[in-house]
């Protein structure tokens, strides 16, 4: 009975971890939806234009923790996680919050177009569309880059310091290699 229990507990801890973006994006966006807030104040583009720049920021910077995941994949840690099914989980991490990142872009650029249109019903659609969107990423980025953090703190932890095994010359090695400097 006990692993019965056990098992949907995790099962459902499983599923908040993929499903709380959805959550907090749906519940702000009924929020601000019940509150009133649409594109039609003044200065709108202005967040237009911090929405394309914190999303194209943030999907740079997860390019650049992949890279890092990468250079560390000989790591304990990483090559723990990649002998388990949570290898998916990242991977699903990292690509849904690329996706939404672009997303964001496609649609914020898609709204600078449609914001001066008359068509009133179809704008507000693809307001809270690209609103629930936008704040999808938020949490979708979060989520990402603090396992990823994690993952990269503990792979340091394992690190002892010092030089890399692969990266040790021996006494000879090292002079030839300031003698070859010294040439140039």
């Amino acid at each position: 009975m006990k692993c019965a229990v056990e098992d949907r507990t995790n099962r459902f801890g499983k599923f908040m971890g993929f499903a709380y973006p959805y959550f907090i994006s749906l519940i702000v966006t009924a929020l601000l939806f019940r509150v009133g807030f649409n594109y039609s104040f003044k200065g709108f583009d202005k967040i237009l234009d911090a929405a394309i720049t914190f999303s194209s920021i943030i999907v740079g910077f997860l390019g650049a923790l992949l890279g890092i995941l990468v250079s560390i994949k000989e790591s304990k840690i990483v090559k723990a996680i990649f002998k388990t099914k949570e290898k998916f989980t990242l991977k699903y991490y990292f690509e849904e919050a690329f996706a939404i990142g672009i997303a964001v872009v496609i649609l914020t650029c898609a709204m600078y177009v449609l914001i001066n249109t008359n068509n009133k019903w179809s704008i507000t659609i693809f307001y809270y569309l690209w609103l629930f969107t936008t704040i999808l990423f938020i949490p979708s980025s979060y989520r990402i880059v603090s396992l990823l953090m994690a993952v990269f703190f503990n792979s340091n932890n394992e690190y002892s310091g010092g030089r890399p095994e692969g990266n040790d010359l021996n006494k000879d090695e090292l002079e030839a290699a300031k003698e070859k400097l010294k040439k140039r």
